[in-house]
């Protein structure tokens, strides 16, 4: 399982190489459903091995409901960086050091003139915060005794491309701190200083959206 973690963080860096490579081409709803389709294609491919753990803040909120435990938790975690991380160093090697790059910033995550953003701190704190507890919400709730089997995948997919739609203008998008931390590695100073926003916010994105789930579908058992 912690292989297929980690491989899942490799494999979702498909999203931020997407724009790295084609953003003038594909543009904010290409590169929005390119990181919705690489999350559809995971969870039916190996979704079954290792649930929907492509994402340390869904990691989060599958620990905070007790269906996994502390050591799978933090395993998978450290899986989906490594993961993710190693993606984004061939993207390195592709973009020759980064040289090759249509966005200018190697996709990281920020906000103001660091990415060439209108925004600031304060827009990041509400939109990573509610989107990731809006797509924890959905891959919680797709795992809920009652969901229609089979449609689990489709659901988690289109919710993570329509934030991007909704969010990318804003500060490129995170709601994974895993895929921040992968590109933030290789776009230099400005992208670091800027990373511990994209690592806290979503993880407390994550809680609140574990915390939606438990108040609508109290009651309900939920698998992993």
């Amino acid at each position: 399982p912690f292989f297929f973690a980690a491989l899942r963080g490799f494999a979702f860096v498909v999203g931020p190489g997407s724009a790295i490579l084609a953003a003038d081409a594909m543009g904010t709803l290409g590169v929005a459903f390119a990181f919705g389709f690489v999350l559809l294609a995971m969870a039916y491919t190996i979704g079954h091995v290792s649930g929907c753990h492509i994402n340390p803040a869904v990691t989060l909120g599958f620990w905070l409901s007790k269906k996994i435990d502390n050591r799978t938790a933090v395993g998978y975690m450290i899986a989906q960086v490594v993961g993710a991380v190693v993606g984004g160093l061939l993207l390195y090697i592709v973009t020759e050091g980064g040289d090759i790059d249509k966005t200018g910033v190697f996709a990281a995550n920020g906000w103001g003139d660091d990415i060439g953003s209108p925004f600031g701190i304060g827009s990041v704190i509400v939109v990573e915060i509610l989107f990731t507890a809006l797509l924890v919400f959905v891959v919680l709730s797709t795992t809920t005794e009652g969901f229609p089997s089979g449609f689990g995948g489709i659901a988690a997919g289109l919710t993570l491309g329509m934030i991007h739609i909704a969010t990318i203008p804003v500060d490129n998008t995170s709601v994974n701190p895993a895929r921040s931390i992968a590109t933030a590695v290789f776009a230099g100073s400005d992208a670091a200083k800027q990373l511990w926003a994209f690592i806290v916010f979503p993880l407390v994105g994550g809680a609140v959206g574990w915390l939606a789930h438990q108040l609508l579908h109290s009651g309900s058992s939920t698998t992993d």
